[in-house]
């Protein structure tokens, strides 16, 4: 498994709630989206961006059966995700792309501010523009 797919499981497994529909589901082998809603005190909208995050991880598979969506946890990721977790030697390296200079760029008017003349017009502006309270 490479680097990239061990930070994306690893993220998705870091948030608790995420994790616990996890669980839930392996326990049961297989669970629809409402009896998730109904074990998890979270709105539907919410309790769905979990679901999503899990399937793009891999974690889980869903399937549509008539209206339902059955959700099935895929225990050969997560066992393989254990396995590089713990033998380090089994993590294929990251391509990393070196480093991009960042340039500055520069106008003719770069360096200059507002002095307390032209500050100080503006505030009359401004000023003159608002009716007084009475």
């Amino acid at each position: 498994m490479n680097q990239l797919k061990i930070v994306k499981i690893a993220k998705a497994l870091a948030d608790p709630t995420r994790l616990r529909i996890l669980r839930a589901i392996q326990e049961k082998c297989e669970l629809n989206c409402s009896q998730i809603c109904e074990k998890f005190p979270l709105s539907q909208p919410t309790i769905s961006h979990h679901i999503r995050t899990l399937e793009e991880a891999g974690l889980i598979s869903i399937r549509k059966e008539a209206q339902y969506h059955i959700l099935e946890a895929n225990c050969d990721l997560l066992e393989e995700f254990a396995k590089d977790l713990t033998d380090p030697t089994e993590v294929s390296p990251v391509q990393v792309k070196p480093a991009v200079k960042a340039t500055v760029k520069t106008s003719a008017r770069a360096g200059t501010r507002a002095t307390p003349r032209k500050k100080a017009k503006t505030r009359k502006r401004v000023a003159a523009a608002s009716p007084r309270p009475r």
